[in-house]
C-alpha cells in the first residue's frame, strides 16, 4: 500500500492566464487528478465505487500559496488520506518546484456519497483500510464552514457545455473559475493569490441561471455564487491576495 502518493506535471500552456502563473483552476485539477490516481491505487477509485453506488464529492478546500508556479515548470505533487473529520475524509497536498522547495499547501475534505439519494455516507462504508499517514499534515487545520459577505453582483452566466463533466454536473473546478473571473484586468496586474478557500454546498446544472456576488476588504475577497430560480447558494469561496512587490 502506497500511503503517500507522488505526481511530476509541467505546467502547459493551457493551463496558464495572461500573466503565464497557473490558473487556481488547474492547479485544482491537478490536486484531483493525484487524489483520483491515489484512490484507485488504494482500492477506492471512481469506477470501483460506482459499482457499489457510491462516488466522492470533494467538499471543503484550503490552499496556501508561497509561489504561484510558471508555465514550463515541472512541479512534484504530494497527496496523502490523512484520517476523518466526522463525516469527511481528510486528504493533504503539497506541491514541490524544481529544487523541492514547497510553494503550495493545501488540505481538502471529501464525501463519500450515495448515487441514489446524494446523502453523505459514514466513513465505514467504504469498507476499506485507508493509510492514517498519522501527524503529516501539509496545513494545521481543516477546512470550517465559511462565513461570507457579499455586497454586490460580480455576474450573471447560464451553465452550458464546457462546464459540465461525466455526472451531468458543474466540476467543481468551474467554480474556481467563475469566482476568478470576479475581478478586472487590473486587479491581477497588481495582486496574486496568496491563498483560496472553497465551500461546495449544490449541485449545478446545464441550463442553470447563476449569478456570482462579490464582497471585499482589504486583501480579502468574498464571494457566493447562486442559482436564480431557487436562490440555492452553490458554493462560497475566500479568496486572499498579496501585492506584487
Amino acid at each position: 500500500m502506497e500511503s503517500i502518493w507522488r505526481e511530476s506535471f509541467e505546467v502547459k500552456s493551457y493551463n496558464v492566464d495572461f500573466q503565464q502563473n497557473i490558473k487556481p483552476s488547474a492547479l485544482m485539477q491537478f490536486f484531483q487528478e493525484v487524489a483520483s490516481s491515489h484512490a484507485e491505487k488504494l482500492g477506492g477509485g471512481y469506477n470501483i465505487l460506482i459499482d457499489r453506488g457510491l462516488f466522492w464529492a470533494l467538499s471543503r478546500l484550503n490552499v496556501e500559496i508561497t509561489r504561484i508556479p510558471h508555465w514550463g515548470e515541472t512541479i512534484l505533487i504530494e497527496t496523502w488520506p490523512c484520517g476523518n473529520e466526522g463525516l469527511f475524509f481528510r486528504r493533504d497536498f503539497i506541491v514541490y518546484d524544481k529544487d523541492q522547495h514547497v510553494i503550495v499547501r493545501g488540505v481538502s475534505g471529501w464525501l463519500l456519497v450515495a448515487v441514489l439519494n446524494l446523502r453523505p455516507q459514514r466513513p465505514a462504508q467504504l469498507g476499506i483500510a485507508l493509510p492514517p499517514n498519522k501527524g503529516k499534515r501539509a496545513l494545521d487545520s481543516f477546512p470550517e464552514r465559511l462565513t461570507t459577505q457579499t455586497t454586490q453582483v460580480a455576474f450573471r452566466k447560464t451553465v452550458a457545455y464546457n462546464e459540465i463533466d461525466q455526472n451531468l454536473h458543474v466540476n467543481n473546478t468551474c467554480y474556481l473559475d467563475w469566482a476568478t473571473d470576479c475581478f478586472q484586468m487590473i486587479h491581477y496586474q497588481e495582486h496574486t493569490l496568496s491563498g483560496f478557500s472553497l465551500e461546495f454546498l449544490s449541485e449545478t446544472h446545464w441550463g442553470d441561471e447563476i449569478e456570482l456576488r462579490i464582497g471585499s476588504l482589504g486583501l480579502k475577497s468574498d464571494i457566493e455564487a447562486f442559482e436564480l430560480s431557487s436562490g440555492t447558494t452553490l458554493f462560497k469561496a475566500v479568496l486572499k491576495w498579496k501585492y506584487y512587490i
